[in-house]
């Protein structure tokens, strides 16, 4: 089956304040009119400014974030920092930090201790100061992991010269706090398909790789000077959910829902392949997706985590598993891995965070001081001991053990909470730090905060003195304290922690303060559990159990209450903690004890405080669309934002009408509610709920809807935070009265007239398309010499006239140019075959390559990749779609003979209708076996390749291909399709079918291709460029918009459907009172109609009816209640229908403007046969 294609546009968001609009009371009528009941609000006071209206922002939560330090702008002496955002709106932003740096002074990193050390595993022969790994050959993969890290600290103990990512580092001499970020640039990657989840830097940060719920990594060279759109790397079949970069073999990896791990060469853009898959155990396996991965330096191991709560380890040289790390209770979501590759650092929904040795493959300690899904880990420490994580709460804690003998010496900071404006915190799904002195935190929420961070623990500690003689003027040790060195079990290491209390003294004598820990008040500081004896289940490490911290985690987690977490060791010593703590505040009131007492028994973050409580700097977003739905008069939405805020949109005309507040729903559902109760005092708790976006949009829904019935024509939705309308070869079947969609005195359209909401929109949308081609038609006609050639002529002209093309990517006016990065020494190797992704060069220097039909083959770390020249790619989304073997059901693919089909849409009132009646052959003549999508398929069909194909057709070429059978040897005697179409003289469609009304004029238009498990975007323009993009849309443009819009012919007409119903005299009870006499016999009172019909064309036929009744019988006719009626009308005039007679149905009076479908589907409601009762008018009511 040919792949479909669909329409859509995106109705930008109001740049003008929107009226606010009043819900109409509780119960009130809503027959008559087709359009929402709308009452403008008596305060309506304007927004403070237009939403929108300076530059793009994310609308949706922010997912991912990359922070590049190394790349210089012109004018600048040094680098000043750009962030990289991408977000739920399938955006990717990037923000100038301006920034001072300079450049970073190489530190040797010799340790003073190891993990091993710390967490007492030292004595099982771990020490990685002495110990030395062979390099084996027999397939020990962690053997040569950790050989080569070897040759690698040796190398880096010669004077090895840091990353080029990494030379640059913040001056903190010149740094203002508060410094702003601006806009930079926006690139719509993954605009209307899917999440962006996850994004990196690669190629010395030129080039940002993202990962999308719509299956496709993408890559964008964001300071490339050859404006291109970004180039599709490979897909999945599922949610790409992360990403990782191994920077020495230049290659990615990517986790996805699929339960693959797929490795991308990222010189090799072109080839949809990728170097190699890692595929689960079990690949169906219902929690065998990846949602973390984790490669090291040297592409030797890879990490992943999934919900089956076991970290897997992989070869990606040869594609096997080379072990599984087993300790964590729930989903594992972060994994870091260190730069030796020695360590590995999990963040799991079990709240804890382990520490792994590769070597061992076992579990060095647990971090207990989070009690919420911890969903994001970053450390730039090379043996990841300083390290920072986030929750589920919004709450960020560093910890920092650098230095320290023991785990419990280290240092926890929680330094803040990221909430949302509404102080409900969203998680955090992202953490990047700048030199462990700023960090960006992305949370559920459209907006990005900044962050100060203190300096590490080690760095506070050297700048301040320490005097051994302050020792002995220590603070004796509480009974709090005591118990709590009793507990951690320190022995040998209580000197160290005298003298930690003692250097802490002085701090607060030297400076005045009190509470404070090397500068950091213990408020905000989490006591770190020993790794020696957290449950006094032993004592020397000679007996350790290999397996006793993954029991320690699984402990934790078991004892953690819902609604008052605490960590395993204070529910084990909840009673005397809570007897000690009570004493000293009732004896003792100094003030330090107090602080440090409850410092010591602090073991969670959730009863800290953090040290910020309001960022350094903040980017916002805008308040996304997170959910609408269509009326079902099917010209206005209902759609819901972040905030809360209900809008209502005209989808035909592209207009927000008004909105409604969220305090307004909340009133509405508290009336609803109280109404509704016996009491009257039910809703009093209903305010302190928070709504859900469906419950809003579903109170407005039922105060503003209005009972009609409309086929639907479109759908509808808020993947990007937009409101995007989809259009496929269904569009057609709606149609609605002109005056009910406002045309009441055009001078195209009268009371009787319909308009097909399909046809409307879509002429609207490509007017410029149309009058473009009307355009060339007469010049066609005017040199007559150009008539046959058109399509071909056009088709050459594409790559002329793409420039426009690269609508996806929006750069401020006040951008600066990036520098090429200067590359010093040798170049990193690639993994298997090719250079690497080619660096932003000089634009004069950049020329066109074509694609090479094979590579070399390159071993290893034979090759020198050079930079080399950027090919252009002016259509790059159009492409990558058509690259390769061609897709089934591709245009360009060989045809096959099958019969046209002519489906109609199933009618939503099928149940009670009559006969019913679809017109069909409507097909055009001229085209053989499929009809004229059969042509299409045949259209430039060769030897090239689709992507030549698509930029240099050869449209009617003499030379068959090897596949070509009898029908393909007649395309080049006949006409293609599209030059069947141009050949003819255009009739669009006319104004009585399709109105004309202005439009704004930043309307998205996209056209794209179904490709599960979304869908490829074959083209994006706006609606003032489509008649500039004519060529493009001629290729692009499925055939049955085609044949609409140039030849106002339809795939398919609309179904026409007839409801019988019967019409009876209205049982008139009065005696004194005018019975009017049945329409002729009981055959004709039981009638047959199109379900559209409208009960004032009813009321006309019953005065038709009546009149040739009293007109056949003479001598009724002078007692007619027809009769009387006209002796008040002078001259003998005929009085309209509507003023004598009127309908009924279930004692219910039928507006004018009512249609049968809406009759039978609100009032009638029975699966019986319609029943409708006409009478003489009744004076209304005074």
């Amino acid at each position: 089956m040919s792949a479909k294609r669909r329409i859509s546009y995106v109705i930008p968001p109001p740049t003008e304040p929107v009226p606010r609009l009043e819900l109409p009371s509780f119960g009130a009528s809503r027959l008559g009119s087709a359009g929402p009941l709308l009452i403008p609000a008596n305060d309506n006071s304007p927004d403070d400014y237009p939403k929108w209206s300076r530059h793009p922002r994310h609308r949706l939560g922010v997912n991912a974030l990359a922070l590049d330090y190394s790349t210089q702008l012109v004018g600048r002496s040094a680098p000043e920092g750009i962030l990289y955002s991408g977000g739920r709106d399938g955006l990717v932003l990037s923000w100038d930090l301006q920034l001072p740096m300079k450049k970073r002074i190489p530190k040797d990193h010799e340790r003073k201790s190891s993990w091993e050390a710390m967490t007492g595993w030292a004595d099982d022969g771990m020490d990685s100061e002495e110990e030395e790994f062979p390099i084996t050959s027999s397939g020990d993969i962690l053997g040569t992991v950790v050989g080569t890290v070897d040759r690698r600290k040796k190398a880096t103990k010669n004077g090895s010269p840091l990353p080029y990512e990494h030379q640059w580092e913040t001056n903190l001499d010149v740094f203002r706090p508060g410094q702003p970020s601006s806009f930079r640039q926006c690139a719509q990657l993954h605009f209307l398909t899917g999440w962006v989840n996850d994004l990196c830097l690669v190629n010395y940060n030129q080039t940002v790789v993202t990962g999308s719920s719509d299956g496709i990594l993408k890559a964008w060279n964001p300071h490339s000077q050859i404006s291109s759109d970004p180039s599709v790397i490979g897909t999945h079949s599922d949610y790409v959910r992360c990403l990782s970069y191994c920077r020495d073999r230049n290659w990615i990896a990517s986790g996805s829902f699929d339960r693959t791990i797929k490795l991308w060469d990222l010189a090799r853009s072109s080839n949809p392949e990728p170097l190699v898959t890692l595929n689960p155990t079990d690949a169906t396996a219902a929690k065998s997706s990846v949602y973390a991965i984790a490669a090291d330096p040297l592409g030797h191991t890879i990490a992943s985590g999934s919900p089956e709560r076991v970290v897997r380890l992989w070869d990606p040289r040869s594609g096997k598993r080379t072990g599984k790390l087993v300790g964590h209770t729930d989903n594992i979501r972060a994994i870091l891995i260190s730069e030796d590759s020695r360590y590995l650092l999990t963040g799991s929904a079990d709240a804890s965070i382990k520490l792994w040795s590769l070597a061992s493959q076992r579990c060095l300690h647990t971090f207990t001081h989070h009690t919420e899904s911890v969903w994001s880990l970053f450390s730039s420490h090379p043996s990841l001991e300083s390290f920072y994580s986030g929750d589920r709460s919004g709450l960020v804690c560093r910890t920092d053990v650098e230095g320290c003998p023991d785990v419990s010496e280290g240092e926890c900071i929680l330094l803040c909470q990221d909430t949302h404006e509404t102080a409900i915190a969203e998680g955090i799904n992202k953490i990047v730090v700048l030199d462990d002195n700023l960090l960006w935190t992305a949370s559920g929420s459209s907006t990005i905060r900044r962050w100060r961070v203190p300096q590490r623990r080690a760095i506070r500690a050297r700048s301040t003195p320490f005097d051994p003689e302050l020792e002995r003027h220590s603070i004796p040790e509480s009974p709090t304290s005591t118990l709590s060195s009793v507990r951690r079990g320190h022995g040998e290491n209580s000197s160290l922690s005298r003298s930690l209390r003692s250097d802490s003294d002085h701090i607060q004598r030297e400076k005045g303060e009190k509470g404070l820990l090397y500068g950091i008040p213990f408020e905000s500081l989490v006591k770190l559990t020993s790794p020696n004896s957290p449950f006094g289940f032993y004592s020397s490490s000679k007996d350790r159990d290999p397996e006793i911290a993954t029991l320690y985690s699984a402990a934790s987690v078991m004892s953690v209450p819902k609604t008052n977490p605490r960590s395993p060791i204070q529910s084990t010593f909840s009673q005397p903690i809570q007897h000690k703590q009570a004493q000293p505040r009732s004896d003792t009131v100094v003030e330090l004890p107090s602080a440090r007492a409850l410092f010591e028994d602090r073991e969670i973050a959730a009863d800290a405080i953090p040290l910020y409580t309001e960022p350094d700097d903040v980017t916002r977003g805008d308040h996304g669309l997170v959910r609408s739905i269509i009326l079902n008069d099917r010209i206005h939405a209902l759609t819901v934002d972040t905030s809360g805020t209900v809008e209502v949109w005209d989808i035909a005309r592209c207009i927000c009408k008004g909105k409604f507040t969220k305090e307004d729903v909340a009133t509405a559902s508290i009336r609803a509610a109280s109404t509704t109760s016996s009491g009257g005092r039910s809703g009093d708790g209903v305010n302190e709920r928070e709504r859900s976006p469906r419950e809003a949009l579903e109170i407005v829904q039922e105060r503003i809807e209005r009972e009609v019935v409309v086929l639907p024509w479109s759908t509808a939705d808020t993947k990007s935070g937009v409101l995007t309308i989809h259009l496929n070869e269904r569009c057609f079947d709606a149609e609605v009265y002109a005056d009910d969609v406002g045309f009441v005195h055009d001078r195209y359209v009268n009371d009787e007239s319909k308009l097909n909401i399909g046809k409307w929109v879509l002429k609207n949308i490509f007017l410029g398309f149309i009058r473009e081609e009307q355009r060339l038609q007469r010049k066609r006609e005017r040199s007559n010499s150009r008539d046959r050639n058109h399509v071909h002529d056009t088709l050459h002209d594409l790559p002329k006239r793409s420039p426009r093309t690269n609508s996806s990517v929006i750069s401020s006016s006040k951008m600066l140019q990036a520098v090429a990065p200067t590359i010093s020494g040798s170049a990193r190797s690639s993994p298997l075959l090719t250079p690497m992704i080619p660096l932003n060069i000089p634009k004069e220097n950049a020329l066109p390559l074509s694609a090479m039909p094979q590579l070399p083959t390159i071993h290893s770390n034979d090759a020198t990749p050079m930079p080399r020249r950027q090919r252009s790619g002016t259509m790059d989304s159009l492409l990558q779609s058509s690259t390769g073997t061609p897709k089934e059901g591709d245009y360009f693919s060989v045809p096959t003979r099958r019969p046209s089909i002519t489906a109609s849409t199933p009618d939503e009132f099928s149940a009670w209708n009559g006969s019913s009646k679809t017109e069909t052959g409507l097909q055009t003549p001229m085209t053989p076996s499929g009809g004229l999508m059969g042509r299409l398929k045949n259209f430039g069909k060769n030897k090239k390749t689709a992507a030549d194909s698509l930029n240099t057709p050869n449209v009617g070429n003499d030379t068959p291909t090897l596949e070509t059978g009898p029908e393909d040897s007649m395309a080049s005697e006949t006409k293609t399709p599209l030059q069947e179409l141009l050949s003819r003289p255009l009739t669009p469609p006319p104004s009585n079918e399709a109105p004309l009304h202005n439009l704004p004029p930043h309307i998205t238009l996209i056209i794209s291709e179904e490709n599960p498990p979304s869908f490829t975007t074959l083209y994006r323009g706006t609606v003032n460029s489509a008649g500039h993009d004519t060529p493009i849309l001629e290729e692009v443009m499925p055939v049955w918009l085609l044949e609409y819009l140039l030849h106002n012919k339809l795939a398919s007409a609309p179904p026409l459907v007839k409801i019988s119903f019967i019409l009876l005299p209205w049982p008139n009870k009065d005696p004194d009172g005018t019975q009017l006499p049945e329409l002729l016999n009981i055959q004709q009172s039981k009638l047959t109609a199109n379900r559209w019909l409208r009960v004032r064309k009813l009321v006309n036929h019953v005065q038709d009816k009546l009149d040739r009744f009293a007109a056949s019988s003479p001598t009724s006719a002078a007692t007619s209640p027809r009769s009387s009626i006209e002796s008040h009308y002078p001259h003998g005039q005929r009085p309209p229908a509507e003023e004598l007679y009127e309908i009924l149905c279930n004692d219910v009076l039928l507006p004018l403007d009512m249609s049968l479908a809406a009759v039978r589907h609100y009032i009638w409601r029975q699966p019986t046969e319609l029943t409708l009762y006409y009478r003489l008018k009744r004076p209304a009511p005074s």
